[in-house]
């Protein structure tokens, strides 16, 4: 069973290396970079919510298995597009501000997610719940990017920073 834990994340490796490449390609069709951006977190995160939230509703370990792999894969295309779209709508003198606050949301979300996670499993005595909060977190990412992630309309001049 040891062997089996390292498939998912040498899935999600494929998949962090191929983020930049993906978001690269579209841009070079769409000649939009926020557009190119966006469309690979709202896929992927999207693709990751059903697959996370499916993967708790199988009961055998290849099922599994797979949708946990896909579901990181996914996950781990978006790695690097998070940190180039802060770069893409933030003015460049609050880039290392935005980048440090987003740090601090994955970092508390990293220590809150196992006590919610736990609490869930107690209460329920399932992790069903937990895979389709997981899934549900995710799906809210992908609309919060493609709802709430705009082009800068003004740009500041480096004496107002």
């Amino acid at each position: 069973m040891s062997l089996t834990t390292m498939i998912p994340w040498i899935v999600g490796f494929v998949g962090l290396a191929l983020g930049g490449y993906i978001s690269d390609k579209i841009f070079k069709l769409t000649g939009r970079l926020l557009l190119s951006r966006k469309i690979v977190l709202v896929v992927c995160l999207l693709m990751a919510a059903i697959c996370v939230g499916l993967a708790g509703t199988v009961s055998s370990v290849v099922p599994a298995v797979l949708l946990m792999s896909v579901s990181i894969f996914f996950l781990y295309v978006t790695g690097a597009i998070y940190w180039a779209i802060i770069q893409d709508v933030v003015h460049k003198s609050r880039v290392g501000g935005a980048s440090g606050f987003i740090h601090l949301i994955g970092s508390v979300s990293g220590i809150v997610g196992p006590i919610v996670t736990g609490y869930i499993v107690q209460s329920t005595g399932k992790f069903d719940s937990a895979f389709v909060l997981a899934g549900t977190i995710a799906a809210l990412g992908a609309l919060l990017v493609l709802f709430v992630i705009k082009t800068p309309r003004v740009t500041m001049k480096a004496s107002q920073a």
